[in-house]
C-alpha cells in the first residue's frame, strides 16, 4: 500500500513538473513566429507590398530580391539594372 501511494505521488509530482516546464517553453517562441510572419517586402518591378514568406525570389549580385508573381520575377531577370535603385 505504501509503495502504491509513493508511486502515485511521484507520478503526480512528475506530471506537474513536466506541465509547468512545457508551458514556459511553448510560450516563448510564439511571438517570434507571429512577428516573422508579418514581414512585408516590396516588389522592385511593380512596387507591390507582399508577405516575405509568399514571395517569389531570385538572387542578383549576392542580393535576394522578392516578387509578387513569376511574371515580375521574369521581367527583373531579363533586365535587372532597370529595376535596381542606384
Amino acid at each position: 500500500m505504501k509503495k502504491s501511494i509513493l508511486a502515485l505521488t511521484l507520478i503526480g509530482l512528475t506530471t506537474i513538473a513536466l506541465k509547468s516546464n512545457a508551458n514556459s517553453v511553448m510560450d516563448g517562441p510564439k511571438t517570434n513566429l507571429i512577428d516573422s510572419a508579418k514581414k512585408v517586402v516590396v516588389d522592385p518591378v511593380c512596387k507591390m507590398k507582399i508577405k516575405a514568406e509568399t514571395a517569389k525570389t531570385t538572387v542578383y549580385n549576392k542580393v535576394t530580391y522578392s516578387f509578387c508573381s513569376e511574371s515580375c520575377k521574369q521581367k527583373f531577370v531579363a533586365e535587372p539594372a532597370k529595376y535596381i535603385k542606384k
